[in-house]
């Protein structure tokens, strides 16, 4: 079977580790932001983010468009939707389409808080011949940094403080009103800043440092973002450009529904294979199908 961020046999190593927390990085994104109403008075750039984050709290689900571009030695292009449920409990469902050294490919994902769940025909080499449809990789399968940095990101966003990402973007020293801009239709106001990763560790609860620090470790240099918020509060579009492993990351997400019906489900156990520890770079994994 052939990876499709570098072309050889499937393993997690550097590309793979930006693939992660991009990954990491969209549901991040995706906690951080809200829906509601409210005033429409002129705020500072940073009050603005403070009363988006606010509106978080009552999330419990949210659709989105999001691009995820990977670029470096390997360059790969990733857009599609996603549906997320936080609560009670974290379920996502991507739908992709991955642009990679001239080949398209669909994938589909599902993310819990113990594994992600792939279906492409990228992975039909292992799925095929044991006449499963899904490949299951058990987040503690997930070798280095970037496994037990998503792995405690997820737990994180299960565990219900959806505020993660607007406290981060508030450690910003930099953050300023852009302008007005129309985003799906709706009119907004673009802001736009930096911040360090060690500066957005600061500015969180000692309760999600441990959680949170170690995928920001893979940050090299400041983080840039760009966030579009409507005049009830609610983040319309955020995006973010980061290096990762040695690799350039650039996300955009725009949000299309908050808070209305999602369906994302598990696949059945008996359509899943739990990928090989051998080709996850070691771990031990589980070895019961779906049981996450």
């Amino acid at each position: 079977m052939t990876d499709l961020w570098t072309h050889s046999p499937v393993r997690v190593g550097p590309r793979r580790a930006a693939a992660v927390a991009a990954c990491a990085g969209a549901l991040t994104l995706i906690a951080g932001c809200g829906g509601g109403s409210g005033s429409a008075a002129p705020l500072t750039p940073r009050t603005a983010i403070t009363l988006a984050a606010d509106k978080t709290q009552r999330v419990n689900s949210m659709s989105s468009n999001i691009t995820v571009n990977v670029s470096g030695i390997v360059s790969a292009t990733s857009t599609g939707s996603i549906q997320v449920q936080l609560k009670p409990k974290l379920l996502a469902d991507e739908d992709l389409s991955i642009v990679s050294q001239g080949q398209t490919i669909a994938m589909t994902d599902i993310v819990s808080a113990n594994a992600v769940y792939l279906k492409s025909a990228a992975f039909s080499a292992l799925t095929g011949p044991a006449g499963k449809t899904w490949l299951e990789i058990p987040l503690s399968d997930l070798s280095g940094s970037a496994g037990s940095a998503l792995s405690s990101l997820l737990q994180n966003v299960q565990n219900g403080d959806p505020l993660t990402q607007t406290r981060m973007l508030a450690a910003s020293k930099d953050v300023r009103k852009v302008g007005p801009a129309v985003i799906d239709g709706v009119r907004t106001t673009h802001y736009a800043g930096t911040f360090t990763p060690k500066a957005a560790v600061a500015k969180l609860p000692a309760s999600l440092r441990k959680q949170v620090a170690p995928l920001l470790t893979l940050i090299k240099g400041d983080i840039r973002f760009d966030a579009w918020i409507d005049a009830s509060h609610q983040v319309r579009k955020i995006a973010e450009v980061e290096t990762v492993s040695g690799e350039t990351v650039k996300l955009t997400m725009t949000i299309t529904s908050i808070n209305q019906p999602v369906h994302v489900a598990l696949p059945a156990p008996r359509h899943v294979l739990v990928a090989p520890t051998n080709i996850l770079g070691g771990g031990g994994g589980s070895n019961d199908p779906g049981t996450s």
